[in-house]
C-alpha cells in the first residue's frame, strides 16, 4: 500500500530557497524556482529511468521525483495546519504521482495529504465527526452565517443612527450618555470589522485556493493585513468589554459607594477604556507571536487563535470584568430597593426607578453572548442537534448584540426616543432651509 511505502522511505526534508515556505503562485515560477536551485524537473526516461514530472498542487511546489519514492515538504503556515509538521507525496513505480487511492491517477498532480499537516484541535474536531455529522455541522454553519449577516446589517444601521443621536444633541451629552456612546462606538467597530473579514472571506473562497498566497488579493491572503485585523477585532471587543465595565462601576460609585461629590472626568474613563484594553491585547499578541517563535513563525491570520490556551490572556479578563460587573449590579439594585422602600419624596422615588431601570439596561451588556461564544461546543455524531441550537443562539445574541443596544439605550429610551423622532424631521427641514447652528440644541 502507498502508505506503507512513505513509512519505509523517509526521505530526507526538501526546501526550495526563492519560494517562501515552499509555497509558489503559478505554474511557472514553482519551475523556475526549481531550476535556480538545480532540482530535477522533468528528467528523460530513457536516460535517468522512471520520475514523477515537477508538479505545482496550487500551494506547494513540489521537484521531480524518483518512481517508487516519495518527498517530504515542510507544512505550509496555512490556517488550521502545522508548520512543524511534514508533508509526503508519492511518486508510483509507474513514473505517475499517486492519487488518495491505490491505482487512482485521474489527476497529473496526484493527492497532497494536507491531513498530514492539521492542528492538533482540527484532528480532534474530525476524529469527533462522521460524514453525515460533518456535513450537517457545515449546513448548519452556512445557515448560521445568513442569520449572521443580518444581525451585523441591523446591527450596523442601528448604531450608526444611535450614535448620531447622541453626538448630534447636545442636551444627551450627559456623563452617562457618554459611557453609552463609547460603548456603542466599540461594539459598531466590532461590527464593521466582522462584515469586513466575512465578506472578505467569501471572495477569498471565491477565488480559490490559488490565492492563499502569502501576497494575495484579499485580506484573509494577505500577510500582516489579516493578523492586523485580528488584533484590531480583539482589541475593539476588549474596549466593549471595558466600557460594559466602567458602566457598572460609574454607576456603583454614585448610587452606592457616593464617593465622588461631583461628575468624574471623562478623560481618566477614556484613558482607562481605549487604553488599558490595548496594553492588554498588545500582551496577547506579543506572547502569541513569541510561543511561536517569532512573527514570521504565526500561522497565517492567527490561525485558530481562539482554540489557543493563550486566547485566555484575553478571556480570562473579560469573564473577571462580567463577574465584577455583576456584583456591582446586584448590589446598585439591593441599595435602591432600600432606599425606594425608606423613601417618601415621590421625586426621589421616581428618581430611583430610573436609576433602577438604568442598572437593570446593564444586564444585557453583560455578556451573555460572549460567554456563548466563549464555551466551547465541538458537534459529534450524538449531540449534532443541540449543536445546531446552540450555533444558532450563540450567532443571534452575539451578532445581534449591537442591534440588542440600541434598542435598551436609544429606542426605548424616553429621554431619548422624543429627540430621535424631531431630529429626522428637523434634520430634513435644515437641508431645505440653510438653519442656524444654534438653533441645534
Amino acid at each position: 500500500m502507498m502508505m506503507t511505502t512513505l513509512a519505509v522511505t523517509s526521505p530526507p526534508v526538501v526546501n526550495i530557497v526563492g519560494l517562501e515556505n515552499n509555497i509558489a503562485k503559478t505554474m511557472d515560477q514553482c519551475l523556475d524556482a526549481l531550476r535556480a536551485n538545480n532540482f530535477p524537473t522533468f528528467p528523460n526516461p530513457a536516460e535517468d529511468g522512471l520520475w514523477c514530472n515537477a508538479t505545482w498542487d496550487t500551494v506547494l511546489c513540489w521537484p521531480a521525483t524518483r518512481a517508487n519514492t516519495s518527498i517530504r515538504l515542510p507544512c505550509p503556515p496555512l490556517k488550521g495546519l502545522d508548520p512543524t509538521k511534514t508533508i509526503s507525496k508519492f511518486c508510483h513505480s509507474s513514473g505517475r504521482w499517486a492519487g488518495k487511492v491505490e491505482g487512482d491517477f485521474s489527476r497529473p498532480t496526484g493527492w497532497t495529504n494536507f491531513t498530514m499537516c492539521f492542528t492538533q484541535e482540527v484532528i480532534q474536531i474530525m476524529t469527533d465527526l462522521s460524514n453525515g455529522t460533518l456535513v450537517t455541522a457545515q449546513e448548519v454553519a452556512k445557515s448560521a452565517r445568513k442569520l449572521e449577516f443580518v444581525g451585523l446589517g441591523l446591527s450596523l444601521v442601528s448604531l450608526l443612527f444611535s450614535i448620531f443621536i447622541f453626538a448630534f444633541f447636545r442636551r444627551l451629552r450627559v456623563f452617562r450618555n457618554l459611557l453609552h456612546l463609547q460603548l456603542m462606538i466599540a461594539i459598531l467597530m466590532v461590527v464593521v470589522i466582522r462584515l469586513v473579514l466575512y465578506i472578505d472571506l467569501i471572495f477569498t473562497d471565491r477565488m480559490g485556493a490559488v490565492n492563499t498566497m502569502p501576497e494575495g488579493k484579499t485580506i484573509n491572503t494577505m500577510m500582516v493585513v489579516c493578523e492586523s485585523m485580528f488584533f484590531l477585532l480583539e482589541y475593539f471587543k476588549t474596549v466593549a468589554f471595558a466600557w460594559m465595565f466602567l458602566e457598572g462601576f460609574h454607576l456603583h460609585n454614585q448610587l452606592v459607594l457616593t464617593v465622588f461629590s461631583s461628575e468624574p472626568k471623562i478623560f481618566n474613563y477614556m484613558i482607562a477604556g481605549y487604553g488599558i484594553p490595548l496594553v492588554h491585547t498588545v500582551i496577547w499578541l506579543a506572547v502569541v507571536i513569541f510561543k511561536k517563535g517569532g512573527f514570521g513563525k504565526v500561522e497565517r491570520c492567527l490561525g485558530s487563535y481562539y482554540l489557543e490556551p493563550e486566547f485566555w490572556i484575553l478571556d480570562g479578563p473579560r469573564m473577571a470584568e462580567l463577574v465584577v460587573n455583576l456584583f456591582f449590579i446586584c448590589n446598585v439594585i439591593r441599595v435602591l430597593w432600600t432606599k425606594v422602600r425608606e423613601s417618601h419624596n415621590t421625586s426621589e422615588v421616581d428618581r430611583m426607578k430610573k436609576s433602577v431601570k438604568a442598572a437593570l439596561m446593564l444586564i444585557p451588556l453583560l455578556g451573555i453572548p460572549n460567554i456563548m461564544q466563549t464555551i466551547p461546543f465541538t458537534p459529534t455524531q450524538t449531540n449534532i442537534m443541540y449543536f445546531a441550537i446552540w450555533t444558532y443562539c450563540a450567532s443571534f445574541t452575539y451578532m445581534y448584540q449591537g442591534f440588542m443596544i440600541t434598542i435598551i439605550y436609544c429606542f426605548t429610551n424616553k429621554e431619548v426616543s422624543p429627540l430621535m423622532i424631531t431630529s429626522i424631521v428637523y434634520s430634513l427641514y435644515c437641508i431645505s432651509h440653510k438653519c442656524n447652528r444654534q438653533t441645534r440644541k
